[in-house]
């Protein structure tokens, strides 16, 4: 009895295995439908690589053709927020898997001509062929549309007077039109318990207890959920730094004397809200990352924990996480490489930046139509003068349309230094975090990333390249391994 017992407890483990198995299973999605305001024009599909990182990954794009129409098909294993982007336009919507999306498109054609629409709330339309009120993007919509509304009524009061009173009766009246339940295999109702749970986590910040036991106590951690994920980021922010118990020695004993990741995995599972081994693992992969470039701590030891857990974890979504983690702590770190691009000159040959190496190199992002780029290239006139041979200065306009960047050579034949159009290198962009403008990067002479942020050529620059070239020459290259400040 006992062998068939267990006979069938196996079955049953294995059934369970092979079905959810079969629920992760990537699946075709279909979007399309029409665009007419951005004919001839790429729609690129973005997906995110984890709802800690929120690193932007293209997933598939497609031509929109010359009557505004366009198909888009990609595989999804889960139901996932991505964004549509035109150009710098954006939309965003939630994909099940396996089902056929039909929508217009439509945008403000003024808008759409920006390099960032956005920073003027301009974003792309999304209108479905047919209205399904149980497709999740109404349904999420109109839950989103709600709490604006009383966030609107009720936030100043919550937010500022921290009033309990107030979220209250923010929660009496939004559960008169939504369910407000835990009901974690349910992405729409978890999504609604999650967002409302956010404020309750602002005005419980002294009763973290309360929080972990009505939120994470359990054996759901939804990864693919933002409204989950955003709750996690917000308690879990710096949780290993800022919580009264884990100690300052238990992190200097594991990290900088010791190197020892199973000591911290055991001691930081003391804290009520780490018990649950899952969530302890997900919240050293966070807050490791937030401790990459804090001087007090051993940062080999870091990068080590966090490569252990990428290798060794027994939680198949954690090492994706993990290695994104590490990989975006470190992006803009001084030696860094950055992603691969094309950009082009006028005459429609490609810049090659492999050819500027052996010289510090100041890139300099801009819009024909904007006026502080343009008044910046002024300064940067004179200052490729002051450095010729020293430091090599580019130009990059990220017009969407490459006339109007011939365009703006003709009229301005006085910037006569290195000059290109990004010929669409939209990726870079993203990976790059260049979303304003005018937006600067510089790289050093080994052809690395020296400076992601460095001063604008009206604040600072030509001091900071004066201390950089003096530095340079009276102790050798500040990135060289054998460079000693």
């Amino acid at each position: 009895m006992f062998r068939s017992l267990f006979r069938f407890v196996l079955l049953i483990g294995l059934f369970l295995t092979l079905f959810q198995g079969q629920a992760q299973k990537p699946r075709e999605v279909v979007i399309e439908g029409k665009a007419e305001f951005a004919t001839n024009y790429k729609i690129r599909v973005i997906t995110f690589s984890d709802y800690i990182n929120w690193d932007p990954i293209e997933t598939t794009s497609e031509q929109i053709a010359r009557d505004g129409s366009f198909k888009l098909s990609f595989q999804m294993p889960t139901i996932q927020l991505i964004r549509l982007e035109i150009n710098s336009a954006t939309t965003e919507l939630f994909v099940v898997p396996g089902l056929h999306y039909q929508f217009k498109l439509d945008m403000d054609p003024a808008l759409f001509t920006m390099f960032n629409p956005a920073d003027e709330n301009g974003f792309i339309q999304l209108i479905p062929s047919q209205l399904d009120t149980n497709d999740l993007n109404y349904k999420i919509g109109k839950f989103e549309v709600e709490y604006a509304r009383l966030l609107e009524k009720y936030g100043r009061d919550i937010i500022w007077y921290k009033s309990w009173t107030h979220l209250d009766s923010l929660i009496t009246e939004l559960s008169e039109s939504f369910p407000i339940r835990y009901e974690p295999t349910n992405y729409y109702l978890s999504y609604i318990y999650y967002t409302v749970g956010q404020l309750e986590a602002f005005l419980s910040s002294k009763e973290p207890l309360r929080i972990y036991q009505k939120y994470f106590d359990n054996d759901y951690i939804l990864y693919n959920n933002p409204a989950y994920m955003n709750l996690f980021n917000y308690y879990f922010n710096d949780y290993l730094l800022v919580s009264p118990r884990i100690s300052k020695e238990t992190l200097n004993k594991t990290i900088n004397e010791n190197a020892d990741y199973l000591t911290l995995f055991n001691e930081v599972g003391k804290d009520f809200s780490l018990v649950n081994e899952r969530l302890r693992e997900l919240v050293l992969i966070k807050n490791l990352a937030q401790m990459i470039n804090n001087e007090e701590l051993n940062q080999k030891n870091i990068t080590q924990f966090l490569n252990h857990i990428a290798t060794n974890t027994r939680f198949p979504e954690h090492q994706p996480i993990a290695i994104n983690s590490l990989n975006k702590a470190v992006q803009f770190n001084a030696g860094a490489s950055i992603p691969e691009f094309s950009f082009k000159y006028a005459d429609g040959s490609l810049f090659h930046p492999e050819e500027l190496k052996g010289q510090w190199v100041y890139y300099h992002f801009f819009s024909t139509q904007c006026v502080s780029c343009i008044r910046e290239m002024t300064l940067i006139q004179e200052l490729q003068k002051r450095f010729e041979g020293k430091v090599t200065f580019v130009g990059v306009a990220v017009d969407p349309d490459f006339s109007k960047f011939l365009q703006f050579r003709k009229k301005y034949p006085q910037f006569d230094w290195n000059m290109v159009h990004f010929n669409d290198s939209y990726a870079f962009l993203r990976q790059m975090e260049i979303t304003s403008l005018p937006e600067y990067l510089m790289m050093a002479p080994d052809g690395t990333l020296y400076n992601r942020y460095p001063p604008s050529p009206e604040k600072g620059l030509t001091t900071h390249l004066l201390r950089l070239l003096t530095t340079e020459k009276e102790e050798g290259h500040p990135l060289d391994p054998h460079y000693q400040r």
